[in-house]
């Protein structure tokens, strides 16, 4: 009997999808209709995601919570200290037994998935990340909601559109919506949904066709989580008074303020990343995260308002019930905690916690500044546009930032404060980071989406990698027909040329023997020095691609690899074969038709 209801709902669904495939195509008219189906189902599938992901962290946050421990096994309050520890300690578990799968996580795993690509996510990473940040920030890390959820939603436009096997094209448009769409049903907000999926997930490319898409399943996803989950909004707003315009100067300063937070935050994170990383060298999930998780857990023994989302806290900071001096605590723990928990390993978004560290940076600098001025700033229009100054800045995303802390607070009366403390904000950290966040991080991958045209794939490969050790080396000095003989059984064909100390002074190729062979009068007299061409080096921690670029420059088949630029010790060579081999190797790698520079098909002897 299942395997006969099993059946029925396969041929059914079949029968869907050949219906969708013959309806594209009939006519223009009828790929529209089959566009808004879609994406109107799209909107269901990432809405119901959101929506369980929201139920279950929800039911995760109420387990894990003091009370509950307490009614539960009875324990003593000072359980929460081993909270987070819990949690840890499993997410780690999992990071461990799904190496390859933990690495897809965050915004930043969508964008390159639409990208390399086509939007192709595999159902199986759709999962993990679904259950993996409940864990996460049910035990208390202090993260937020929207990196899986827009992980979630993107997913499921990638099923949906391998389901019904649509085309690359049309998948790295789902994909994108569904983050969109995801992003809406969490916070109730489908205009900062649709400027999510722009900013974000397609990095500003205004001309991509996903915005119809964007739109409609953000719609479709906030309609059905404002009906199941009710129609209410995050934070409750006191009554406040924005002031006049003599005010404006100071949320001019709030935004430069905002910036520099958010930068202190991109140096922290850096400085993390290069001691996790390259000066402890842990590569033990267990002992990255779980350290960061015992000194999270003694400190919510005394600030409990670190724990988890944070709305809450939000609304007490909005609410006044925080003293200054706790609020100002709570910023900088929350700032270092989020580095932290997401460089150790932890799952989790950078928005929430944003608005967070927004709202108690715009509370102290009102409570501060008002009291050196001896102006009336009022703290909770402040806070509500640190919230957004700190969301722009942080994330590259001031449309986004600008229309979330509006839609999630339904209050129209800050909007000209808030757009500018949010753009004051994101040109502050523009200005430091030369560049969008998420322009800059990809870069450092090799994808260059600046121009839109070419991702550069040596740009990951190390010169390290490729150099050889074993090579051919003479002294400026020597004599030509020497030179010759050493040449003609070179494995290369190229020898490098230095001087006394072993410091690099240049190549001596085939091409130079030729031209000097031609002049018999002067082979007796001829040395190394003579006839050798200067050439760039590299270092062995430059990308491949630098070496390709010296290559094509000097007009030589091997590139010399110097210890240091300023020593020009040479420790190795790289060759035009082995840097073409490897570009072949990472092409066959990568299932992306856009965007690739094939440098195989380079003329590097001009």
């Amino acid at each position: 009997m299942k395997k006969t209801v099993f059946n029925c709902k396969t041929s059914l669904f079949d029968n869907f999808q050949k219906w969708i495939s013959r309806l594209t195509l009939r006519s223009d008219l009828a790929r529209y209709v089959v566009h808004i189906i879609v994406s109107t189902l799209l909107g269901i599938l990432a809405g119901f995601g959101a929506i369980l992901f929201h139920h279950l962290l929800e039911l995760m946050r109420q387990f894990f919570s003091p009370d509950n421990i307490h009614r539960l096994w009875s324990l003593d309050r000072h359980f929460v200290v081993f909270i987070p520890v819990t949690g840890g300690i499993i997410c780690a578990l999992m990071t461990r037994l799904f190496k390859d799968i933990s690495k897809e996580r965050g915004v930043m795993s969508v964008i390159k998935s639409i990208i390399l690509n086509n939007g192709l996510i595999k159902l199986r990473i759709t999962l993990f990340h679904l259950v993996a940040p409940i864990i996460s920030i049910g035990t208390g890390a202090p993260l937020g909601p929207e990196g899986p959820a827009a992980k979630i939603g993107s997913g499921m436009g990638s099923f949906l559109s391998q389901t019904l096997k649509f085309s690359r094209d049309d998948m790295m448009m789902y994909t994108a919506a569904g983050a969109g769409a995801a992003i809406s049903a969490v916070f109730n907000a489908p205009i900062a949904g649709v400027f999510f999926g722009i900013e974000v997930i397609l990095l500003n490319d205004l001309k991509n066709r996903a915005l119809s898409a964007l739109i409609i399943s953000s719609v479709v996803a906030d309609i059905l989580s404002r009906s199941m989950l009710g129609n209410k909004h995050l934070f409750v707003i006191p009554d406040y008074v924005s002031g006049g315009i003599h005010v404006f100067p100071f949320f001019v300063l709030l935004g430069v303020i905002a910036g520099t937070t958010s930068i202190f935050y991109f140096i922290l994170d850096k400085r993390l990343r290069v001691l996790f990383d390259e000066k402890l060298k842990i590569r033990n999930d267990f002992v990255k995260l779980i350290p960061v998780t015992v000194v999270f857990g003694l400190i919510l023994y005394k600030y409990y308002q670190l724990y988890g989302i944070g709305y809450s806290t939000i609304n007490d900071v909005l609410a006044e019930k925080l003293p200054v001096t706790d609020v100002a605590v709570l910023l900088v723990l929350k700032v270092v905690f989020l580095s932290l928990f997401l460089r150790a390993g932890s799952y989790g978004g950078k928005f929430a916690p944003s608005l967070s560290i927004g709202a108690f940076l715009g509370f102290i600098f009102a409570v501060v500044a008002g009291a050196l001025f001896n102006v009336p700033l009022d703290p909770v229009v402040f806070a509500l546009c640190g919230m957004g100054g700190v969301l722009a800045g942080i994330n590259s995303a001031p449309l986004t930032a600008i229309m979330l802390v509006f839609e999630v607070t339904n209050d129209y009366t800050f909007i000209l404060p808030l757009m500018l403390v949010s753009v004051v904000s994101y040109l502050s950290t523009v200005y430091y980071n030369h560049g969008n966040v998420y322009h800059i991080e990809l870069l450092e991958e090799g994808i260059d989406v600046s121009k839109r045209t070419e991702i550069d794939l040596l740009g990951r490969v190390k010169v390290s990698t490729l150099m050889h050790r074993d090579f051919d080396t003479v002294n400026d000095t020597m004599p030509f027909r020497e030179l010759l003989k050493i040449m003609m059984s070179s494995r290369y064909g190229d020898v490098i040329v230095t001087d006394a100390d072993r410091r690099l002074m240049g190549i001596v190729s085939l091409k130079d023997i030729r031209q000097a062979i031609t002049d018999h009068g002067l082979v007796d007299l001829l040395i190394a020095r003579d006839i050798l061409q200067p050439v760039s080096p590299v270092t062995e921690n430059e990308p491949v691609s630098r070496a390709i670029q010296n290559i094509e420059e000097g007009d030589v088949e091997i590139i010399p690899v110097v210890k240091s630029i300023s020593g020009l010790e040479v420790i190795g060579i790289l060759s035009h074969t082995d840097i073409t081999h490897a570009y072949r190797t990472q092409l066959m790698g990568w299932k992306t038709n856009q965007f690739l520079i094939d440098y195989s098909q380079k003329d590097t002897r001009k």
